[in-house]
């Protein structure tokens, strides 16, 4: 029991308290946006997992011994239910699993259509008001329009795209640092991370942690193609970009991701800023182990429910 309300414990404080501790980390260990994509990530994982297990430890706790011992090979599920009188319990937690994953899978699979849907529509818009060049040896879409702009589409016949003003007003370093942000998001898988965030904040609204991803992760996957394409064209040729394309206030459709994306002053401000030291692999491992840890206290949790009682059957 005392593991369980350990488990219970950490899961609460962790959906309360993880984004301060993780924008805390940041801050202090001066981590790179990889590294906390990362972290958010794992964080959003473990939160979910956490939970499930968190369910299958309150079915094992309300089913009595005599269940836990069938699952250990010991007596029959249905037997056991009848017996302990738990059917109460077993269908209490059987319904919020059910609840929790017929509402995440019925959120994903609106979203999934609605992009789709967003998507055949561009796609079949550029495929009347573009066309296909080569820029800097990357295959993009030209869109004549005036205002400077750049975004990426993930999806067949898709891909990075650009306007004529941002042709027009944008010099060549400034333009491959543009193509290789974009490039960046699209090689990164960057629209699968920021979709799964807000999916789980959809899905479980209410929850700080996932509130605080929805919030953080799409700013990170920003910072994190800004750092590839200094790396490829120069921190103040990707700056003098991102001024110019904020400046327009163009932008691309709502499921795009875009170079002038997420808040541009803070990104100008972290090109034109020296960076501080890097956070060493230890300070991060201890970062990933804190993450893991209510889930790692739910399972043990739940392997005890188990094991425990089978123990006191055998003996």
């Amino acid at each position: 029991m005392t593991w369980s309300v350990a488990a219970l414990a950490a899961v609460v404080l962790w959906s309360a308290a993880g984004a301060r501790a993780l924008r805390a980390f940041q801050l202090r260990a001066g981590a790179t946006a990889r590294a906390m994509l990362a972290l958010w990530t794992l964080a959003t994982v473990t939160w979910l997992l956490a939970c499930a297990v968190l369910l299958a430890t309150l079915a094992t706790r309300v089913m009595g011994p005599g269940v836990k011992a069938f699952v250990a090979a010991c007596v029959d599920l249905f037997q056991a239910v009848h017996q302990n009188g738990a059917a109460s319990g077993v269908a209490a937690a059987g319904l919020l699993g059910t609840a929790g994953l017929a509402r995440l899978s019925w959120t994903a699979v609106r979203r999934r259509r609605t992009r789709r849907a967003q998507a055949r529509e561009h796609g079949r818009a550029l495929a009347a008001g573009g066309h296909r060049r080569t820029l800097h040896l990357d295959r993009v879409w030209l869109v004549e329009h005036p205002e400077p702009a750049a975004y990426c589409m993930p999806g067949r016949g898709l891909g990075i795209v650009v306007t004529r003003g941002a042709l027009d007003r944008l010099t060549g370093p400034e333009l491959r640092a543009v193509l290789a942000h974009e490039r960046a998001h699209l090689r990164g898988h960057h629209h699968l991370l920021v979709t799964w965030t807000r999916l789980l904040d959809t899905a479980f609204p209410g929850v700080p942690l996932l509130r605080a991803a929805a919030r953080e992760v799409p700013e990170l996957v920003e910072w994190a193609a800004d750092d590839r394409a200094a790396r490829e064209a120069g921190p103040h040729a990707l700056a003098h970009a991102l001024g110019i394309m904020a400046a327009s206030g163009a932008r691309g459709p709502d499921p795009a991701l875009s170079a002038e994306g997420a808040c541009p002053v803070r990104r100008v401000r972290r090109q034109v800023q020296p960076p501080g030291p890097p956070a060493g692999w230890a300070a991060h491992a201890g970062a990933a182990l804190v993450v893991v840890l209510p889930l790692a206290l739910a399972v043990l949790a739940t392997a005890l429910n188990v094991v425990v009682p089978y123990c006191e059957c055998v003996g």
